[in-house]
């Protein structure tokens, strides 16, 4: 007595759609895997460039923007300081003494931000400098350096790229990227920061040259009851 099979059963459909369904599944698998071992292939050939490359541009722009932040923190000290001179108002002394507060924790918290950034990033770096330079930078000590300017670090000696060099850059990639794109998102708050400042200093020239025009027609109205002075437009 053999067993016969029916191939027009109602299970012959489900069964090819589950079979569709898992050679889709499983080309997009080995699609995944082919571009992250050929992403990985290609950053592991590629390292002695990109280490040079991506952690140069890198160090600048984290100490060119701890620079600019520390030029925005003297200049806004100085117009906090001016501007209580100046104003005499009680209600408008007030308001710019809050406004100050509010700009001062903000350029605080991107110096911080910035501060742990470089902390990160010369952990990042020290596998790849040379054995001179790495000693150096222990010496000296990371954390003492962040209120000092160094000019060194933007002519760093990086040592000959190795199978060693290549695998920790490979892991540490990424690590780099982000930090990019972290320095990315502080110069684009700092930047709205100081369109927003300018925008101030607009609006308040603006309000000072009213009240100018205001003071000069008052006095104009004045001198014209006095001395029969009359205004010419």
């Amino acid at each position: 007595m053999g067993v016969t099979l029916s191939t027009n059963s109602a299970l012959a459909p489900i069964s090819f759609a589950s079979t569709v369904i898992g050679f889709i599944s499983f080309a997009f698998t080995l699609a995944t895997f082919l571009n992250v071992f050929w992403s990985n292939l290609l950053t592991f050939f590629s390292a002695p460039t990109e280490i040079h490359d991506y952690l140069s541009n890198l160090k600048q722009g984290l100490y060119e923007e701890r620079t600019h932040l520390r030029r925005a923190r003297r200049r806004d000290r100085r117009k906090s300081v001016g501007s209580r001179t100046r104003e005499k108002d009680a209600g408008i002394r007030s308001f710019t003494r809050g406004h100050s507060q509010d700009e001062d924790v903000a350029l605080r918290v991107m110096r911080e931000t910035i501060k742990h950034m470089i902390r990160q990033f010369r952990a990042l770096e020290r596998p790849f400098l040379r054995d001179r330079a790495g000693l150096a930078r222990e010496e000296k000590g990371y954390a003492d350096e962040d209120e000092v300017e160094w000019p060194d670090y933007y002519r760093t000696d990086y040592r000959e790229c190795g199978f060693r060099e290549r695998f920790v850059w490979l892991r540490r990639k990424n690590d780099v990227v982000n930090l990019l794109e972290g320095l990315a998102r502080v110069e684009t708050r700092r930047i709205a920061k100081e369109v927003g400042d300018v925008a101030m200093m607009v609006r308040d020239l603006g309000r000072d040259l009213a009240d100018m025009h205001d003071s000069v027609y008052g006095l104009e109205q004045r001198l014209s009851r006095v001395v029969g002075i009359r205004r010419v437009d």
